[in-house]
């Protein structure tokens, strides 16, 4: 497996659970966009999964030797029965002609748009993948919802990518919403964060799937959350949460003083807003 980023995890864990010998070569690591614990904690999951991972790898040649596929990389070679390649997709908008019609175009083919989807010729717009945004079905869908209604209907809707959701179906699943610590710095942020490892969250230990962390960052001064991160089973479903506190400019106070139903994985985010203020392990059960 060629790539590390999400089809290359949700991949390689595919084919490693039906039985299937995996090495996955990572120019740089593994979930790169994803919070280091996190990265990290998927990394041992591979690892007990049985699926090698080789990072900071460089390919340099690919060819094929009887029945095997060999490739060359800056540590040596490697056989395999197959290559899979996951290192992400470009826009085809070659031989379209865009240039002619003063539609502008990024260092990698992407349709440059603003953040209501019109491009440098206000006549076109343009959605989707083609964009160079995020690359989910939902993205798409709502940068297209936006696109018509302001190109046919002059609405002036804008698109906010501040609490997008982003999930892996891996086993256990990524789950993320909003900024990275690592995005809050660049940005010029002043931020803190809390990380909690899923040992300290109930739902986690009755399930018996307790590998895997939450971590929250927030703004340091207002507690204002700016980002929410889980490796957890269920963590797909739990991020809403996440999603909606970022939308609605709540602190890690308020995720702290709210209501959180016990024995459930979004807990796990309830637990993380408590560690701003307090030790969860020394917590009972239902800590308010």
């Amino acid at each position: 497996m060629l790539g590390g980023g999400y089809v290359a995890l949700e991949q390689a864990q595919l084919f490693g659970h039906l039985g299937t010998r995996v090495t996955v070569l990572v120019r740089s690591r593994l979930a790169r966009g994803e919070e280091p614990e996190i990265a990290a904690a998927i990394s041992d999951a591979f690892a007990a999964d049985g699926i090698d991972v080789i990072e900071d790898v460089q390919l340099t040649a690919v060819r094929r030797d009887a029945d095997k596929v060999v490739v060359a990389t800056s540590g040596g070679e490697l056989g395999a029965d197959r290559l899979l390649v996951a290192t992400g997709r470009r826009p085809r908008t070659d031989g379209l002609a865009l240039d002619a019609v003063g539609v502008e175009l990024g260092a990698g083919g992407e349709v440059l748009v603003g953040d209501d989807m019109s491009t440098t010729n206000p006549r076109v717009w343009a959605a989707g993948d083609v964009t160079g945004n995020p690359q989910f079905v939902y993205v798409a869908a709502k940068q297209g919802a936006i696109a018509v209604e302001n190109a046919f209907d002059g609405t002036g809707r804008h698109i906010d990518y501040s609490a997008m959701p982003r999930i892996t179906f891996t086993t256990p699943t990524i789950a993320s919403a909003g900024m990275t610590e690592a995005q809050a710095h660049a940005q010029g942020i002043d931020c803190t964060c809390r990380v909690l490892d899923l040992e300290n969250v109930p739902r986690a230990i009755v399930g018996r799937s307790a590998h895997g962390v939450v971590k929250l960052v927030a703004e340091r001064d207002s507690g204002r959350v700016l980002g929410v991160h889980l490796l957890a089973e269920g963590a797909g479903d739990a991020v809403l949460a996440g999603v909606y506190a970022i939308e609605a400019g709540r602190t890690v106070g308020d995720l702290a003083d709210s209501w959180d139903p016990y024995l459930t994985i979004g807990e796990a985010i309830h637990l993380a807003s408590l560690a701003f203020t307090r030790d969860p392990s020394k917590l009972s059960c239902c800590a308010a």
